[in-house]
């Protein structure tokens, strides 16, 4: 008994990842990049910090929605 294997190629490109998204998502997306580099400059501009400011702004954003 063999078992075949059939695969489909990724074919996902910036146009189509784009067309997925949602308004919320994307409008979410921009209120989180906004947040993220208003810590970013309340850091003092500090490099290296992208990922630590927009965690902490995406946490802030879900804990503000959620109350």
């Amino acid at each position: 008994m063999t078992k075949e294997t059939v695969s489909t190629p990724a074919t996902s490109t910036k146009s189509t990842d784009t067309a997925r998204m949602t308004p919320n998502s994307a409008q979410a997306h921009d209120r989180i990049a906004l947040r993220a580099y208003a810590l970013y400059e309340q850091g003092g501009r500090q490099e290296g910090r992208a990922l630590e400011d927009w965690v902490n702004a995406e946490r802030e954003l879900v804990s503000a929605s959620s109350k």
